[in-house]
């Protein structure tokens, strides 16, 4: 995957971005602003006006259900794996019930918001091919709290995401085959997050790797991917990015095809995303009551 710019939270300094930067947190109610988002801020007005026309659909309960449809394609694939039991692994390295509490919500935090942030990047995809989407209306009040776990609060949820300088040896080892083995030039916010665990990481990604050849395992990231765009194009609110509205902006032709280039690696990168974090999920178990 080529190198992507990206700009990081705490080197935000465009007033636009960081107010963006924070309705996006706010809107997924998650603690930490998405790889996605940080690229589009490498153009801080397409984060702007791509962010200020989704936000609507973002915000209704609609679009929580429809990152949900997604999400079980990834549950329903992940079942036929056979992934082991992380949470006894974790156990036996002397891993206590508060950190596993702590595992079980970070793999919730990015396994109900990646699927939100995929939809997304498909709709900005869709629109930067020149197609509209004109808005199906929603189906509902425009804020459910019933409707499930895609309301979940993650706000407030801790994450330490290591900078790639300050990973000990063991973590440095498995992210560079987690590299090699995806083709990605950077690792997601997700596996940093994991990497605060290193057991853990190691755990997980023991079960991960042994899936990723399996043919099931792509044809569940094209379904999922394909799934995407469909939620996309059912989105309840208009979302249209012309050439009109782009080059009033100064987004000319060479920006918008480096836009689309690091979108279009977004939406490689997030169904496997989805999938990993499912297996993940099925290791760790449910809490206890």
């Amino acid at each position: 995957m080529q190198m992507i710019p990206l700009v990081k939270e705490a080197d935000a300094t465009d007033d636009g971005v960081r107010e963006a930067f924070r309705e996006i947190k706010n809107s997924l109610r998650v603690p930490v602003v998405s790889l996605l988002f940080q690229a589009y801020a490498a153009t801080p007005k397409f984060l702007e006006i791509a962010w200020r026309r989704l936000r609507p659909s973002v915000l209704t309960a609609q679009f929580g259900h429809q990152a949900l449809e997604i999400g079980t394609i990834a549950e329903r694939t992940v079942s036929s794996f056979t992934v082991r039991d992380h949470a006894a692994l974790l156990r036996a390295r002397a891993i206590g019930p508060p950190e596993l509490r702590r595992m079980r919500e970070i793999v919730d935090l990015f396994r109900l918001a990646n699927p939100k942030v995929l939809i997304i990047a498909a709709a900005v995809e869709l629109a930067l091919r020149g197609e509209a989407i004109n808005g199906t209306g929603t189906a509902g009040p425009a804020h459910d709290h019933h409707y499930g776990h895609g309301v979940k609060e993650f706000r407030a949820t801790p994450l330490l995401l290591a900078e790639e300088r300050d990973w000990p040896p063991r973590v440095r080892a498995v992210h560079e085959e987690m590299k090699a083995t995806f083709g990605s030039a950077f690792v997601s916010s997700e596996y940093r997050a994991i990497a605060a665990y290193p057991d853990w990481l190691e755990v997980w990604w023991k079960d991960c790797k042994s899936w990723v050849a399996d043919p099931r395992y792509a044809a569940a990231a094209e379904e999922i991917r394909a799934a995407a765009f469909e939620e996309a194009r059912a989105l309840p609110h208009r979302f249209i990015l012309s050439d009109d509205l782009l080059e009033r902006n100064g987004i000319e032709g060479v920006k918008r095809e480096e836009l689309r280039r690091a979108n279009h690696a977004f939406i490689d990168v997030l169904p496997r995303l989805i999938i990993n974090m499912e297996v993940a999920r099925r290791g760790l178990g449910a809490e206890p009551a």
